[in-house]
């Protein structure tokens, strides 16, 4: 039988990950564009044909909104590895981001 090894997270460097993703995801940029226009009732849905500029940035405040926080700091805390975002957390944001979440967001201690 193969050994298995125990993997421990780095909370600061898949908070880095996090972080990064915010900044630089495209598809993190469009879903939390759509969702928030969408609840406002301003968005048809069709990023593609849109007319409205999509921000080359997505703030920690628009981010805590999608994850129906109550305000930043969750979404600091997590970037900045004070603090652990629960599995679902984790889920949603690679879902969103179109990710792999051990791949792509998760580091682990070496």
């Amino acid at each position: 039988m193969e050994e298995i090894y125990y993997r421990e997270i780095d909370w600061k460097k898949t908070g880095r990950n996090l972080e990064e993703l915010r900044r630089t995801n495209q598809n993190l940029r469009r879903y939390v564009c759509w969702r928030l226009k969408y609840d406002a009732e301003n968005c048809a849905g069709d990023c593609e044909n849109c007319r409205d500029e999509i921000d080359n940035l997505i703030s920690q405040k628009e981010l805590s909104q999608v994850f129906y926080l109550d305000n930043e700091s969750r979404i600091v805390n997590w970037e900045s590895g004070r603090s652990k975002p629960t599995i679902s957390d984790l889920l949603y944001y690679a879902d969103i981001c179109k990710v792999d979440l051990v791949k792509d967001i998760l580091r682990f201690v070496e």
